[in-house]
């Protein structure tokens, strides 16, 4: 009797123990990797089980799970696989077919959820048949609470991090984090990478969208004109909203520096085509300016100013002009 006590106490030790330790990862605002790999070690360890899992969400693929899995005696694996493999269990997942997989006989796996919402999903398994510890879901719910406080702040630092870095409206990077990425272009170009070009753009008569349509319908026309800038470059540069209706592009690498008259040319006609803003069919014209780096400057601020002060002399050419800080 006082044995099985002190088993009882050993094991309800052990278990704050690692809960502990996930708690201190969490507090010192570790990334989600090593309090992942703290709560499979402290699940193996704390339950006595063979294979231990972990389902977080995919961030590249909607609708998978990423799967990560000990067994005893084998290396941690990450895998992934598609949500909802039992039909009967859908908010377990793919979590039980993944340790039945492994060796598993026994299964026990529990939903992680923050608020409502099931944002990951836990569980272990045990090669042996035989009846389950009763105490088994609470410890198993202790260490899914300690996984949630970990996704519900990176949840919150993710959602601060947009806030702060791209624009609430159109979805783009903002100022701020267009500087950061002028900056790291530049500072890969003095290291030896292939120069690039800025462009800054301002849309034309944007004013009258907004004073004959409303700002509702002017919102629109900037959201749009947003997503076809995103589509006139490639993936690796940026399309920033700097404020209003004014937007940057960083073209990274170029071949020359006159590509970048072919990319601007490009904005201009598909800008040019029509929109479907406020009810009615409207165009967004463009005056673009370019200065190109390293040639023109190898400092943010410099380049900037000259790409503003080229797209100002667009404007005052017309509608739809392209204005290099040096002509080319």
């Amino acid at each position: 009797m006082v044995e099985a006590h002190l088993i009882e106490l050993r094991e309800r030790l052990s278990a704050l123990e690692a809960l502990a330790a996930v708690d201190q990862l969490i507090l010192a605002g570790a990334d989600l990797e090593p309090v992942v790999d703290a709560l499979l070690e402290g699940m193996t360890s704390v339950m006595r089980c063979e294979q231990a899992c972990i389902a977080l969400p995919s961030s590249d693929v909607p609708g998978l799970w990423d799967l990560h899995l000990e067994v005893a005696g084998t290396a941690r694996a990450v895998a992934r696989r598609q949500a909802g493999a039992d039909p009967g269990r859908p908010r377990l997942g793919p979590i039980p077919a993944a340790l039945r997989k492994a060796g598993a006989r026994v299964v026990q796996a529990w939903p992680v959820t923050l608020e409502t919402r099931v944002v990951a999903i836990i569980g272990v398994g045990f090669r042996a048949a035989g009846t389950l510890d009763p105490t088994l879901g609470d410890t198993l719910d202790g260490f899914a609470q300690r996984l949630s406080l970990a996704l519900a702040r990176d949840e919150r630092e993710e959602r601060l991090y947009r806030q702060a870095h791209f624009d609430a409206l159109t979805g783009l990077p903002n100022r701020l984090l267009f500087r950061e990425h002028l900056a790291g272009e530049l500072q890969r170009v003095r290291g030896g990478a292939p120069g690039g070009a800025l462009l800054y753009l301002d849309l034309d008569d944007f004013k009258q969208v907004n004073d004959t349509l409303g700002h509702a319908a002017g919102d629109q026309l900037l959201t749009l004109a947003g997503q076809r800038l995103r589509g006139c470059v490639k993936e690796r540069d940026t399309v920033a909203r700097l404020g209003g209706d004014e937007f940057t592009v960083i073209l990274r690498a170029l071949p020359e520096p006159a590509a970048a008259q072919h990319i601007a040319e490009r904005i201009v006609g598909t800008l040019a085509a029509p929109m479907w803003v406020g009810g009615e069919p409207r165009r967004a014209g463009v005056s673009i300016g370019i200065a190109v780096f390293p040639d023109d400057a190898r400092d943010g601020d410099e380049l900037v100013r000259m790409a503003d002060a080229a797209m100002y002399r667009a404007k005052q050419q017309g509608r739809d002009r392209i204005a290099w800080h040096r002509p080319r």
